[in-house]
């Protein structure tokens, strides 16, 4: 299958080219056993297997000057049992690589979609073929067919108005067309947001579902990537003697809990006509668009925050600027003019004025470098503001500090940036009296904790300059700042991915 534009024959070259090395790829995997060979059987289009080439492969093929400005192409080869899709598309450049990726599967899927149909018309004419004997089984087979054709003219028909929806309705409508499609009258869809599961719709209007820990269905559904059902009307005995689940009490009747790439679907149901299998073949061809629509959120998301920190960066410079000539004004100017009069009176005391200048500007250079680590640990870096915190009375433990040898540079100076921060927030509001500095490492995250005994953050006053700019460092990074606070105790905990 080749899409690309039109009446452009440089195109010709590209494509067979990513054609072929994709037929020495598909040969390859089955000499090697990588991919099923032939079956008797038409294979399930569930079961899609793909085999794909490389980024550097598929650039040494499409080469800039051949695939001209403003393209990008993309290549992949699919398998279901015996038939195998070969498929070659160029795109405009600002398609993202996952859109392409996604659009690759979609078609695919519809190309083995076809295949069925036309396996299913063959036998079809054979039964026409072979005698008025079985006249009976080719109109079940013609039925059958027509079946087909009308759930993929509702599957194309659902991914149309998915593709219409608004950014803002595309998780509810999502949740409305399987609910429909598959006879469901009530629903929920849960999707990941910033390494958690939320629910983003659902047919109450509400979102305030429990879905930590495992006392939720849907939740559980994700996080085992399987599909759970309870048919209350099938089997009373099991679902009695079933684990409890918080949905056994949100829906009324029977429900079934159906997970996808970013995030999982509950729907239930009152009565016996709703199908599971119809629902779950819905999801797997709309979960796609929904997955596009969670990268489009993630990414606005982003420019956002990025767009917040140019203009508290720009804010920041002007204010440290205005603080500098504060700062030499107040201070260095007038140190300077005593020293004048100082030299011309008493020369000790002159020299005395001038050594205050020296020691003030040393400690102005100090404070003006930025925060960093340097050749130092992560540990040996945070001991070193130890000092500072025993000055203002704060007694400061430092926990876990062996941790900082399995994190990697760039992250050790974000925690310690992030932890500066905090350590200056102590001395300057919590009137504490000790702190706790710990530092842990997980398979696939850091974590950095900071616990004070002091006052607490007042109700109401949200996060300050330091707080709001660390969580919003973090955030650029992937990571997500947390605070508990009450009087006599607060906990900052920031959490950046990294995996080991």
């Amino acid at each position: 299958m080749i899409c690309a534009p039109r009446e452009e024959p440089r195109w010709d070259v590209v494509v067979n080219a990513l054609l072929a090395a994709l037929a020495n790829r598909l040969g390859d995997a089955v000499a090697a056993g990588g991919i099923k060979g032939a079956r008797d059987t038409p294979g399930s289009a569930q079961a899609l297997e793909r085999v794909a080439l490389g980024t550097r492969e598929i650039q040494a093929i499409a080469r800039g000057e051949e695939i001209g400005q403003g393209r990008q192409v993309g290549a992949a080869a699919f398998t279901v049992g015996a038939s195998a899709v070969r498929i070659a598309v160029v795109a405009p450049a600002s398609r993202s690589r996952d859109e392409l990726e996604a659009s690759l599967e979609l078609i695919a899927r519809a190309v083995f979609g076809e295949l069925d149909l036309v396996v299913t018309r063959a036998s079809l004419d054979f039964w026409r073929t072979h005698g008025a004997q079985n006249g009976h089984q080719a109109s079940g087979a013609k039925q059958q067919l027509g079946l087909e054709r009308a759930a993929t003219n509702r599957l194309d028909d659902a991914v149309a108005e998915l593709r219409l929806a608004r950014h803002n309705r595309t998780f509810g409508r999502f949740g409305e067309l399987v609910a429909t499609g598959a006879g469901f009258d009530q629903w929920v869809v849960a999707i990941v947001d910033g390494g958690s599961l939320i629910a983003a719709a659902s047919s109450s209007g509400h979102t305030q579902f429990d879905l930590g820990g495992t006392g939720s269905a849907l939740a559980e559904s994700f996080r085992r990537r399987v599909v759970i059902a309870r048919w209350r009307d099938r089997d009373l005995s099991i679902a009695e003697n079933a684990r409890k689940f918080h949905e056994d009490k949100l829906f009324a009747g029977s429900y079934v809990c159906i997970p996808f790439d970013v995030g999982a679907i509950a729907l239930g149901s009152r009565d016996s006509r709703a199908s599971a299998e119809r629902a779950e073949e819905i999801v797997e061809r709309l979960a796609p668009l929904v997955a596009g629509s969670v990268m489009e959120r993630d990414a606005s998301r982003r420019t956002a925050l990025m767009r917040q920190l140019a203009l508290r960066m720009f804010a920041a410079v002007d204010n440290e600027r205005s603080r500098i000539a504060r700062d030499l004004h107040d201070d260095q100017a007038q140190l300077i003019a005593a020293s004048k009069i100082a030299l011309s009176g008493d020369r000790e005391a002159g020299r005395a004025i001038l050594q205050q200048v020296e020691d003030e500007l040393r400690r102005k250079t100090r404070e003006l470098r930025p925060a960093t680590i340097g050749s130092a640990s992560l540990g040996d870096a945070i001991k070193r503001e130890f000092p500072a915190l025993k000055r203002a009375g704060v007694k400061a433990k430092l926990v876990g500090g062996e941790a900082a040898d399995k994190i990697s540079r760039p992250v050790q100076q974000l925690c310690f940036q992030v932890v500066r921060e905090m350590l200056s927030n102590v001395i300057r509001h919590a009137r504490a009296k000790s702190m706790q500095i710990k530092l842990e490492r997980t398979d696939m995250a850091v974590r950095v904790s900071v616990t004070d005994d002091g006052c607490g953050i007042g109700a109401g006053k949200g996060d300050g300059i330091g707080l709001a700019g660390a969580r919003e460092r973090l955030e650029l990074m992937g990571g997500k700042l947390m605070v508990e606070s009450r009087p006599g105790r607060t906990m900052v905990v920031a959490e950046i991915p990294e995996a080991m």
